[in-house]
């Protein structure tokens, strides 16, 4: 059975609570069915062989994919699909629907909500019912449910880590220490137990957990990223409430926020982070949202702070920023959005690979402005 068959509802809500099109939720389907195998995999940290037109997966014996037909087929379990990646993640890989669209697309179908379907028939992933508001003279005093924050457990060290950001991702070993140092970065681990073809195996599962802090230095939450061979993760730690991962390289002399770069995730933001200029970034917070999530950036504006949206140069970035008012500044359009790089990573790891390539420039526009950092790659000569 198709495992949107078995999801029997698409889902999305968007921040606002619109309602999502049908077509919208067909397109973000097609495009987690038709996205490229050999390439998730190779980017999850698996490891991958090719034996003439066709790619298999060591972590998951029997699994072979044919990237030219667009088709994978397991052998010990004799499964297979023609375009449809995201059978394989649920079938072989053990996702579920949710967590496998997220995987191979980076959008998360929880946010939203098809209009196709009954809300009768909401599954356990739908988000929780909108409330009715009671007006304010008719409120209790009963406190809102908490769930306690539960970080993961530190690892004896960071070597996966620390392998997985420097070479995998081309981030410089000394944005990652920088990180660490400041007490907003660790690796952590936990052994996994499964049955692979019907023999029973052990899994060290290592994850990067980047920390939320409140402004007194607390602990509120954490951002959580897959690392390592087995499985790819991207999530956050159980009882993170609605803050964000936020990262002030140079704060200012006054104590105050003057600016903050949103991204979609931690890494985009520490590859974005490469090419800057740290001196140029006083008073600036870089906030990673886990997503398209705007409590913390509009929580941020209110207070004063210039928002400059880096978030993904895609449609889905565009209608995030149109519908909650962020604006790319001038040299994130010029350095992202004018040479065609989806997001940091993207262009951060082709920059890595291709030394001789002019990607980085002065920022253009109105610089003084918006005050704006100059870009250049941390660590070069």
């Amino acid at each position: 059975m198709d495992a949107l068959a078995e999801y029997s509802e698409g889902i999305l809500i968007t921040q606002k609570g619109t309602i999502m099109k049908k077509e919208e939720f067909d397109k973000l389907v097609q495009a987690a069915r038709e996205a490229d195998l050999v390439n998730y995999f190779q980017q999850s940290g698996y490891t991958v062989t090719r034996k003439g037109s066709e790619y298999y997966v060591k972590e998951f014996a029997g699994l072979c994919i044919k990237p030219d037909s667009h088709q994978w087929f397991h052998h010990y379990t004799n499964q297979g699909r023609t375009n449809n990646s995201i059978d394989c993640l649920t079938l072989i890989v053990g996702r579920d629907f949710k967590q496998a669209v997220y995987e191979l697309t980076g959008n998360d179908i929880t946010t939203t909500r098809s209009a196709q379907y009954e809300k009768s028939q909401a599954p356990q992933y739908t988000s929780p019912p909108r409330v009715h508001r009671t007006p304010p003279s008719e409120r209790t005093s009963a406190p809102a449910e908490h769930k306690d924050l539960q970080m993961p457990a530190q690892a004896a060290n960071m070597r996966r880590m620390f392998a997985y950001f420097c070479q995998s991702r081309k981030i410089p070993a000394a944005i990652v220490e920088e990180l660490v140092h400041a007490k907003l970065l660790y690796q952590s681990e936990n052994t996994v137990n499964t049955t692979v073809n019907g023999v029973k195996q052990t899994f060290q599962n290592a994850n990067a957990v980047f920390v939320h802090r409140d402004s007194s230095g607390n602990v509120i939450g954490g951002e959580v990223q897959g690392c390592n061979s087995f499985k790819r993760f991207k999530g956050i730690a159980a009882g993170t409430g609605d803050s964000a991962f936020m990262f002030t390289p140079v704060p200012a002399k006054d104590g105050k926020l003057k600016r903050a770069y949103i991204f979609e995730s931690a890494i985009d933001l520490m590859s974005f982070y490469t090419f800057c200029d740290k001196k140029k970034l006083e008073g600036a917070v870089l906030v990673s949202m886990a997503g398209l999530k705007p409590t913390v950036p509009k929580k941020l504006e209110a207070e004063g702070v210039q928002i400059i949206s880096c978030v993904d140069n895609d449609d889905a970035g565009r209608k995030f920023e149109a519908e909650n008012g962020f604006v790319r500044s001038a040299s994130v359009k010029s350095h992202l959005d004018d040479r065609g790089f989806k997001d940091w990573n993207e262009m951060l790891v082709f920059r890595s690979e291709n030394p001789d390539a002019s990607i980085t420039q002065q920022p253009i526009g109105d610089e003084k402005k918006l005050e704006r950092p100059h870009f250049q790659m941390r660590g070069k000569k």
